[in-house]
């Protein structure tokens, strides 16, 4: 009598692999054997993303239900973004729960819990394993908060550096932040890792945007976007005097004055600081005014740029300007450039002709080995 037909265990993995799993469809494959359930299981828990307080309240106790969950390292990451209010002891309980587990390398938090979102960073038991942070307070904005006055808000003091010192990556986003600094006569135990910051509609309501940056010297990559506000553009400013970037992406969503001047990368800007050219590699300006004064500080300030991509409504500078740049041998490491669609006389005009197809460009382009990125 000939057996049933049977999946070789090793080629489920390679089963798995084939395509991009909805939820529903692994909860089904769990169900045909152990072995199945075996890797199923870890695709259905490596990020759970729960977004109401009964949610979670459930997760928590599947946890607790199953210790394999809780001390198999299968969850690598949690996304927690309730909103619409409930919130009590039992739901505290359930966050605690959850933010016990061991072996999260990756942490977003949305909705309420980006309200005041330093209570909930210190339920992290395994702190020291998280690489990446990520708190949203939009979702927050979008539905009823726990408090009519309450908003999305974080305040970054010396302990939550301490605990979180192995962040790599830290996104925040459309919230207040307070920093804290640390005090004059100690130093922090443990620098952070951070490698990658991001702030999105982010309101620095204490301190400055350095003194978070005070407990890391491995910072590379800062991306910036919002509202302009002078004090945002003279945060970064003085993150680009103290730390060695290797990219920057500045945003702006709304149209500065126009007797507003750029001033990032005025190296003079200072009274008494020597200038020092920045080593960035990487500039992406967006919705920002550039001109052709601004080009010529952007080449003083950051000589070793290999990339610059400009879009945007806010750009003074015609095709012939492109080319004057190329040619008069501004950015001399120059690999790849970003152009906008058109330029603002104003109004905003857009090119007849595309760039690539403007043969003064190509050519600027060509005899300087610089890639036209259109």
């Amino acid at each position: 009598m000939m057996s049933s037909p049977r999946i070789i265990d090793d080629l489920i993995p390679e089963i798995l692999s084939w395509k991009t799993w909805w939820s529903q469809d692994l909860v089904r494959l769990a169900l045909v054997s152990h072995s199945f359930l075996f890797f199923v299981r870890k695709l259905l828990y490596a990020k759970p993303s729960l977004h109401s307080f009964p949610a979670i309240t459930r997760f928590a106790a599947t946890i607790q239900s199953n210790r394999q969950l809780e001390h198999s390292g299968i969850i690598k990451g949690i996304e927690l973004c309730p909103t619409g209010g409930g919130f009590g002891a039992k739901e505290m309980h359930a966050i605690r729960t959850i933010l016990a587990l061991k072996g999260i390398q990756s942490l977003f938090l949305a909705g309420d819990l980006a309200i005041s979102a330093e209570r909930f960073l210190s339920c992290v038991v395994y702190s020291n394993s998280i690489e990446e942070l990520i708190i949203d307070g939009s979702r927050s904005l979008m539905a009823e908060p726990l408090s009519a006055c309450a908003r999305p808000s974080l305040e970054w003091d010396e302990v939550v550096a301490h605990r979180f010192s192995a962040v790599r990556r830290l996104r925040l986003a459309k919230l207040d932040l307070d920093i804290v600094p640390c005090p004059s006569s100690s130093s922090p135990a443990h620098k952070l890792q951070l490698m990658d910051l991001v702030l999105d509609d982010v309101e620095i309501i204490g301190g400055t945007l350095p003194w978070l940056l005070q407990y890391t010297t491995t910072l590379k990559h800062l991306r910036v976007s919002g509202e302009f506000s002078s004090e945002l553009e003279e945060h970064i400013r003085l993150v680009l005097e103290s730390y060695p970037l290797s990219s920057l992406h500045y945003q702006l969503r709304s149209t500065p004055s126009p007797s507003w001047n750029l001033s990032l990368f005025d190296l003079d800007s200072t009274p008494g600081a020597t200038a020092t050219p920045a080593p960035i590699r990487s500039l992406h300006l967006e919705g920002v005014r550039v001109d052709a004064e601004i080009l010529r500080a952007i080449h003083a300030c950051c000589p070793s740029l290999e990339l610059l991509c400009v879009s945007g409504r806010c750009v003074r500078l015609t095709r012939e300007d492109w080319i004057g740049c190329l040619t008069s041998g501004l950015f001399p490491a120059l690999q790849k450039l970003g152009l906008p669609e058109g330029m603002l006389c104003p109004p905003f005009i857009k090119w007849a002709v595309s760039l690539d197809s403007e043969p003064g460009l190509v050519k600027a382009c060509s005899s300087r080995g610089v890639r036209l990125l259109c």
